[in-house]
């Protein structure tokens, strides 16, 4: 074997994940050794990791798979070691990310179901714990999507099967319907959420009033103190900034979009990379005056102004096209 174990990472429902040296590249990987040796839960993730190598997972921000091998009667697998999760992200800060901070994870992650799209791919496994950081000190807010554990080509589950944790559990899960790609994004559309509130959604278990359960009742959510996803929204946000409101709006609409009940009517991920909180269309800002300012000099003072206070306009005004 060329890993040895040098340090625990973390744990998981299949298994570990530990932080080992290749002693052939002399690179840091990270391993993750699953607890039933050679099920078919393992041979299930092996396939539909050798059919994801066939992406750029650079371009596709899908975490690399190196290879597999077999130490002392366990599974184990082989990945690029990356930084830490969001889930982690957003316990050491302790709050909600801004919409500057939440558009560029959105985008890599529909990015990355468009990629998996295209191959018949379903992930099944959304929640912060399996959105990565690559390294967020050097390049902040860049990720991977990891764990392909519970990964199934489209068409190939038997319908009812239950996966998924509750409360990033797509409806169609809990109904026994058929599955699509639509369950992927449904999870997409609660990490933004938990993104924006600093807390899940929807609630991870349900509580009971009494031994029959009956009177089934879920752990307080943001609809027990708002009446819909767009007074929750709202009410999470102190800024009433016509940019930022604009902003805002366009959030809510892509995560209404995603969050939408009915899987076929839901956003896919083609959609999304062209929706207006991805692409930032409602913030473009021109000049009123067509009389373009040659020199920073010409600019009137008020311009500065109201970019140092609005970082979510552009940074940059052409002045005249250079070609040294």
């Amino acid at each position: 074997m060329n890993h040895p174990y040098t340090h625990r990472s973390r744990e998981g429902g299949f298994g570990q994940v530990v932080k080992c040296l290749n002693l052939i590249t002399g690179k840091t990987t990270a391993v993750k050794i699953h607890k039933d040796g050679e099920s078919e839960s393992i041979l299930w993730e092996i396939e539909m990791l050798e059919a994801i190598r066939s992406l750029d997972t650079e371009k596709k921000n899908i975490i690399k798979f190196i290879e597999d091998f077999n130490c002392h009667d366990c599974s184990c697998l082989a990945f690029e070691m990356l930084d830490k999760s969001l889930w982690d992200l957003m316990d050491e800060e302790g709050m909600p990310l801004s919409l500057n901070e939440i558009r560029p994870v959105t985008q890599q992650l529909m990015v990355a179901f468009e990629a998996l799209k295209g191959l018949g791919i379903m992930h099944l496994d959304m929640k912060p714990d399996n959105v990565m950081l690559v390294n967020h000190k050097d390049q902040p807010f860049r990720i991977k999507l990891i764990d392909f554990g519970l990964a199934h080509p489209v068409g190939a589950l038997e319908t009812g099967t239950e996966m998924q944790v509750l409360a990033y559990r797509a409806p169609e899960v809990m109904l026994g319907l058929p599955l699509s790609e639509a369950v992927d994004i449904w999870g997409v559309g609660c990490i933004m959420a938990y993104m924006y509130f600093g807390d899940h959604l929807f609630p991870f278990e349900w509580e009971y009033e009494d031994a029959t359960g009956d009177r089934a009742k879920v752990l307080m959510t943001f609809f027990d103190v708002s009446e819909n996803l767009e007074d929750a929204v709202e009410a999470c946000s102190a800024k009433q900034d016509g940019i930022e409101y604009e902003d805002r709006m366009a959030f809510l609409s892509l995560l209404k979009g995603c969050l939408h009940v009915d899987p076929a009517r839901r956003i896919c991920s083609g959609e999304a990379l062209k929706h207006r909180f991805i692409t930032m269309a409602h913030l473009d800002w021109t000049l009123p005056s067509l009389d373009l300012p040659r020199e920073a000099e010409e600019c009137d003072p008020t311009i500065f102004e109201t970019h140092a206070h609005h970082p979510s306009l552009p940074r940059y005004l052409v002045l005249q096209e250079y070609f040294p």
